[in-house]
């Protein structure tokens, strides 16, 4: 649903097993975190530089109100106008709610997790698996805003964490992660309205700690890691419900995992990540009006495992890793898209 923004952000620590990658029929679950600070290369993908931003005119990050609980592999989804940052390292049952340049605590997750991944539907916010001490799991909540209250959901027709979910109207796709084994690539489709799940087309590249974020009315799934900080990925592939088909779209310029992605308007974001040197500050933009990607300005504090998304026309980058593994940091940032 365009205005309704999901991110997830997840990590996974160095020395992980090669990938395996689940069949297309089979489903699966997520696993671990991760977070570092440094300066990652740049990707094949032609990009223009922040210097040549056209309409945009020239773009600063700011400093906005730091989160009063630093974490790292959080899930993260926009309601109403306000960032929910929910569970991670450092907080596992935490639920903050960042809205007009400030922070409320709320009701506590029921579940201690981190590499979750989370939506938004109407009034209410879904949170899909996750790791529970360090192993991944099928359930799901929901969380309805007016009351502040918490309540299970089905679980998912498999476990997942490290995962991307996206809401379109009434349904949410969850799609690549990570089950405790391998790297899964059905996608499940939640319906909000029917407390039911299906399985739809795969995801064509098997990835984990990926982006996803709506972008003209589909789901799209940008960057990630096949199980280690040295197999990352700038695959771009975007679902569409009509034609239950995934289409592949130009590549990110910095292949990364552990990224958050956010729109606005028809503009995706792709913000983060890591690899064994450190933490990326690289932001980068997909137009879907040119079909092609621009650089913005970097990160003033690089980090993994972050919370992304966008309210309006400002993209925010919440907390996070500043170093790869398991570090916090309570430093938030935006940047207008004007």
């Amino acid at each position: 649903m365009r205005g309704l923004l999901t991110v997830l952000v997840l990590s996974v620590a160095c020395g992980a097993p090669p990938p395996v990658i689940a069949p297309a029929g089979s489903a699966s679950a997520p696993a671990a975190a991760s977070s570092a600070p440094a300066t990652a290369p740049s990707g094949s993908a032609s990009v223009v530089p922040s210097g040549a931003l056209g309409s945009l005119g020239p773009l600063a990050w700011r400093r906005v109100t730091d989160i009063p609980t630093p974490r790292s592999e959080v899930a993260t989804a926009v309601a109403g106008g306000a960032v929910y940052v929910i569970g991670g390292f450092g907080g596992a049952n935490v639920v903050q709610r960042y809205v007009k340049e400030s922070w409320e605590t709320l009701a506590r997750y029921p579940l201690r997790v981190d590499h979750a991944t989370a939506a938004a539907a109407g009034s209410a916010v879904y949170v899909f698996g996750g790791n529970v001490d360090g192993v991944p799991t099928a359930r799901a909540f929901r969380y309805d805003v007016p009351s502040d209250r918490w309540s299970e959901i089905a679980a998912m027709p498999d476990r997942r964490s490290q995962a991307a979910a996206v809401a379109l109207g009434a349904k949410v796709y969850v799609f690549g992660g990570w089950d405790g084994l391998r790297l899964v690539t059905p996608t499940y489709e939640y319906d909000t309205a029917t407390n039911g799940w299906r399985s739809v087309a795969a995801i064509p590249t098997a990835r984990d700690h990926l982006g996803g974020a709506e972008l003209d009315g589909r789901a799209c799934a940008v960057a990630g890691r096949q199980l280690s900080l040295t197999l990352n990925l700038a695959a771009f592939e975007c679902y569409d419900p009509a034609s239950d088909r995934w289409t592949a779209l130009p590549p990110a310029p910095t292949a990364r995992g552990g990224v958050g992605a956010a729109t606005v308007g028809r503009r995706l974001v792709l913000v983060g990540g890591e690899q064994p040197a450190g933490t990326f500050r690289e932001v980068e933009m997909y137009d879907a009006a040119t079909g092609s990607w621009r650089r913005l300005p970097d990160l003033p504090t690089p980090r993994h495992g972050l919370s992304v998304a966008a309210v309006g026309d400002t993209v925010y980058a919440l907390t996070g890793g500043p170093t790869p593994g398991g570090s916090q940091i309570s430093v938030c940032e935006a940047l207008a898209l004007r």
